[in-house]
């Protein structure tokens, strides 16, 4: 993985046991290795490709001890699957343990149409790679409006 992760703890044995009893089944090794240094863990801004058209990045990690109840707020979730990742906008990133351990994205927006990312969770770290900023070029006349929230504004205007 060439992203940097901060804040990341050894998963609790209990937290590991309630979601494997939830899900009916073992964890993928990929994940139980992955936890047992990072539960929860922040990576560096990063980006990865969903599909052929878009990006996404990941937030955090979701800690294992919140998986359960995080499982709640993703619809359609498929049976043997489960959130491992907070995404940009409101999205998650889910293993799905009937699909050998494959890594798929969930849209919000969009929450019947699945988008596979990776056979494993060591090959979705793989696709994480850091994002930089300076890296978006905006063309002349490529923006047109901007909204700015007059509280956060404020902020700027001293």
């Amino acid at each position: 993985m060439t992203l940097k992760l901060t804040k990341g703890r050894i998963a609790s044995q209990n937290d590991i046991i309630a979601l494997e009893h939830r899900i009916g089944e073992p964890l993928v090794p990929e994940i139980l290795e992955f936890v047992a240094q990072n539960d929860g863990a922040e990576p560096e801004t990063n980006i990865f490709k969903v599909g052929t058209a878009n990006e996404s990045g990941v937030n955090s990690f979701i800690p294992i001890r919140e998986i359960i109840s995080e499982m709640r707020r993703v619809e359609n979730l498929p049976d043997r699957a489960y959130p491992i990742a907070w995404a940009e906008g409101g999205n998650y990133v889910f293993v799905n343990q009937a699909d050998d351990g494959a890594v798929y994205f969930w849209d919000h927006e969009q929450p019947c149409s699945l988008v596979k990312l990776a056979n494993g969770f060591r090959s979705f770290l793989e696709l994480l790679v850091p994002f930089d900023v300076s890296s978006i070029k905006l063309k002349p006349g490529q923006v047109k409006k901007v909204w700015i929230d007059s509280a956060f504004l404020k902020e700027f205007q001293g």
